[in-house]
């Protein structure tokens, strides 16, 4: 059966309203049984509102989220078809199974069978209030992390970030050539820029932003480009670039705070803190979708049936995700560690730049990033997690602008 006549038949609910429901409850059963029809037959149902809803109401098999459901009945102005805690009473009553969710069968015997008519009738008029504004993934997305995966849009914010990089590398090393200054593998890059970060000019303020386009020599921008073109690309194509594009350019800005704050006395330059934000936002998705990354990771008949599916599922893994966080972040913290130690001056690597980009990404990933299959416990702890960031951002602008222990600013 067609979608579009799915939509139709759904239709007939809605568009009624409050004062019908001393019609009869049979009108309100026969309704629902139509929907039901239709849902026997496709094993899932996507329904839509009528034209005069702005917003469409797009379901799986599943349900809906108990939590958003609640609180968007509650902003309906409709408190007084049902109190507060009669309607949390009775979406606990009605989900069954306890996995948070409404499903099809619960909303139906919830309305149909668990209530007291008068109850029933309140509830329906005001679940069809809320039809146009409350959204449910598809139960596949729900449980799948790879099926979330997609190429419309393409990927935009880490190519756009990455080309402007390599862009101003280059023309920064034809400058230097022409000044007869050298770079190399290891070492090189223009102390004269006013994009790097320098402690004698931070009332320039762009300068704790725009030090992320400057490396220092081709290793440095070698390993932040494909690190940040491999992980940044992965969290594109499921968290769209904008979610992508904010924890980036946070993990760039406290990078440069927290190297303001630990080594006052010494420059910063380089994408460390935008690419370490990448690998701790992979690792708060790791946290919130673990379950979902690991959907059929283990399946057998997939394995014989779809070896090269199988194969991507494996690198697409949690556990796989995991491992090659830490293969990245422990060499490199450890080289940046020794360079900033045991090398002259010279060669001096910031690292609080790395800690404070990785745990931007950490933070702001919880609330900022998609999450799958989303849960109380969750939505609490992303709260947390970004009024923890913003204290700290806090705290670093003020000991940027009261802390006496900075080298004397250069004003020319």
């Amino acid at each position: 059966m067609a979608a579009g006549t799915r939509s139709s038949a759904y239709s007939t609910i809605s568009v009624r309203t409050w004062s019908d429901v001393d019609d009869d409850l049979a009108v309100v059963k026969r309704d629902l049984q139509a929907v039901s029809t239709l849902t026997n037959t496709s094993q899932s149902w996507v329904v839509s509102t009528p034209t005069t809803t702005s917003q469409p109401w797009a379901h799986g098999p599943e349900g809906v989220l108990i939590r958003k459901l609640r609180q968007e009945l509650e902003s309906q102005r409709t408190a007084n078809l049902m109190s507060r805690q009669s309607l949390t009473n009775a979406l606990t009553k009605a989900d069954k199974d306890g996995d948070e969710y409404l499903s099809f069968q619960e909303f139906t015997a919830m309305i149909t069978a668990d209530l007291k008519e008068e109850r029933r009738l309140a509830f329906r008029g005001m679940l069809l209030s809320a039809l146009g504004h409350v959204g449910v993934l598809p139960k596949r997305k729900r449980d799948d992390f790879l099926a979330n995966y997609t190429i419309c849009p393409p990927p935009l914010f880490i190519p756009i970030i990455t080309l402007v990089q390599v862009i101003i590398f280059i023309a920064y090393v034809v400058d230097m050539d022409k000044r007869g200054l050298t770079v190399t593998a290891t070492d090189g890059y223009p102390t004269y820029s006013p994009l790097s970060y320098n402690p004698k000019r931070r009332y320039e303020v762009w300068r704790f932003f725009t030090y992320m386009f400057l490396h220092d020599g081709y290793l440095h921008i070698v390993f932040n480009v494909l690190t940040q073109l491999l992980f940044g690309f992965c969290l594109e194509i499921v968290h769209g670039w904008w979610r992508v594009a904010i924890v980036y350019l946070c993990g760039v800005t406290a990078g440069s705070f927290a190297h303001s704050v630990v080594d006052p006395w010494v420059g910063l330059i380089g994408a460390s803190g935008g690419v370490y934000a990448l690998l701790g936002a992979h690792l708060a998705a790791v946290v919130t979708n673990w379950k979902e990354m690991n959907y059929h990771l283990c399946n057998e008949e997939e394995f014989q049936s779809r070896r090269l599916f199988a194969a991507v599922r494996i690198f697409a893994s949690a556990p796989f995700r995991l491992a090659m966080i830490v293969l990245i972040v422990l060499p490199d913290t450890g080289l940046a560690i020794f360079r900033r130690v045991a090398l002259n001056e010279n060669l001096r690597v910031g690292v609080s730049a790395h800690v404070g980009g990785f745990l931007t990404g950490l933070f702001l990933g919880i609330p900022v990033l998609r999450n799958i299959n989303e849960h109380a416990w969750e939505t609490n702890l992303g709260w947390v997690t970004l009024v923890v960031f913003l204290v700290v951002c806090a705290f670093a602008v003020f000991f940027n602008a009261f802390h006496t222990g900075y080298p004397p600013t250069d004003w020319s």
